[in-house]
């Protein structure tokens, strides 16, 4: 397992977040709103009225340079086959398709996959990564998989970190983004921040459990406090 930081946090600055979220509250919201942003639905990822979630997700080609910065350093060539866990729209993973990969997507939200980008739409799948991930060993060229790890039980970590080394040739190829924060203090922000968060731990944490699973590949992460 190896530490390393591609690029840049898009992210707003952790007292801009601690700001929105002395203004928001979650029970001025009503059911059918709670239960859309639970389920990954249009509450979470384009209602721009709330401040947490994704607020309004559109293509902006944000991702075009982070891809050929992993591209250039896992050495993939045209072809490659490459897995995003977790893909949401696909923006990420459409700059992959766009420079010759053989892509596909995975992602929990029906909503994400039906306003995915139109070039990989079909390329995107419905499918709960707690569940098992149903490829063939050493399916993939390269894995990725970028602020999910939060969303998954504790009780499923192990078993996705073996599940993810099964699925791709070089062990090395893999690529995670964990979302974190930096004292216990925050903890509560940290979990309101994203009321779908269930493994809430810091970088020092995440670092034991990736340690203890025999991690292999290369992890950052971003301290939303």
């Amino acid at each position: 397992m190896i530490e390393k930081y591609f690029f840049k946090n898009f992210f707003n600055r952790k007292s801009s977040r601690k700001k929105i979220l002395e203004k928001f509250n979650e029970r001025k919201f009503n059911k059918i709103f709670l239960s859309s942003y639970k389920k990954f639905g249009k509450s979470y990822f384009d209602n721009d009225k709330i401040g947490i979630g994704y607020g309004s997700y559109k293509y902006d080609g944000r991702f075009k340079k982070n891809a050929k910065k992993l591209i250039n350093f896992f050495k993939l060539k045209r072809g490659n086959k490459v897995l995003e866990i977790g893909c949401a729209k696909g923006y990420f993973l459409v700059e992959f398709f766009k420079l010759g990969m053989n892509v596909l997507g995975i992602d929990k939200s029906t909503y994400a996959k039906k306003n995915s980008h139109p070039l990989i739409k079909k390329y995107i799948k419905n499918y709960d990564i707690e569940k098992k991930l149903n490829f063939k060993k050493n399916n993939f060229d390269f894995v990725f998989c970028k602020e999910v790890f939060p969303h998954i039980s504790p009780s499923n970590i192990k078993k996705i970190i073996k599940e993810i080394q099964r699925l791709v040739k070089n062990p090395k190829n893999i690529y995670l983004e964990i979302q974190t924060f930096e004292k216990k203090k925050d903890l509560n922000l940290f979990k309101k921040w994203d009321l779908t968060h269930k493994s809430c731990y810091t970088r020092t944490e995440w670092l034991k459990i990736l340690k203890k699973n025999n991690f292999s590949g290369y992890i950052s992460f971003k301290n939303l406090f």
